[in-house]
């Protein structure tokens, strides 16, 4: 008769695991499962446990998901999969140390011969922190793509995959406004240079990029005045405006 050490269930030819977090032993009616590696099922011995272990997969660094949702998006997705859930192992763990010899062939190599599934062996359990760290993955790079000025990308993440309503309506609303705003610069613009005109000014703006010296005056033609005759940065008309309300005061 075997007894779990765990919870004290007792049972002939009771079999027990071993916790992935603290290495306890537990038996299958208090273990929880994580998730399976070259067909070995990985578990907890309590919640506490589990979400230890989860919490570790969930927070490991995402600098690296850049803002590309193609081909490379994926890869560099299941790349950081196996790299946060071999790096919650404790450093004795047999599959651990496995990851860590493999990764001398190369991250794909390694990543080809251990295979991380979410579903044990025997099919009868499963776990969803695939699908948790999937979304996470894809919450860093929408906001990596608001920070890059691509807010209608963004919005397309938030809504298509994170079913994120509300933040995806709010970043298309910021942009028309942007759009409205940027519009309503123009014509200033346009106003401002044709006072400009009307009253003789000569005024000199200089270039935030590279310093050069841009005269405005009658002659001077708006599309050229938004790209520097020096280096051909652009230059934002929302600046111009404004140096040319100060010309003008």
């Amino acid at each position: 008769m075997g007894k779990c050490p765990n919870c004290g269930k007792q049972a002939l030819l009771l079999r027990t695991k071993k916790c992935l977090s603290c290495g306890k032993e537990c038996c299958e009616r208090c273990a929880s499962y994580l998730l399976t590696i070259n067909t070995r099922d990985k578990w907890a011995c309590s919640a506490q446990c589990r979400n230890k272990f989860e919490e570790q997969v969930l927070n490991y660094p995402l600098e690296n998901i850049g803002t590309d949702t193609g081909t490379e998006f994926k890869s560099v997705e299941i790349e950081l999969w196996y790299k946060a859930c071999m790096s919650a192992f404790d450093a004795n763990d047999p599959s651990k140390k496995a990851w860590t010899d493999l990764q001398k062939l190369g991250i794909k190599s390694a990543m080809d011969i251990m295979d991380i599934q979410t579903t044990s062996s025997n099919h009868k359990h499963e776990s969803d922190l695939y699908d948790r760290f999937l979304a996470r993955v894809l919450l860093a790079l929408a906001g990596n793509m608001e920070r890059a000025g691509r807010p209608l990308d963004a919005a397309k993440i938030y809504e298509k995959e994170l079913k994120m309503y509300d933040k995806a309506r709010e970043l298309r609303e910021r942009d028309k406004q942007v759009v409205v705003k940027s519009t309503n610069v123009s014509l200033n613009l346009n106003q401002l240079l044709q006072q400009v005109k009307d009253g003789g000014i000569v005024a000199v703006y200089r270039c935030p990029h590279c310093g050069g010296k841009l005269k405005v005056d009658k002659n001077v033609d708006i599309a050229k005045l938004k790209v520097c005759e020096h280096c051909g940065s652009e230059i934002e008309s929302m600046d111009l405006a404004d140096f040319l309300k100060t010309a003008l005061s």
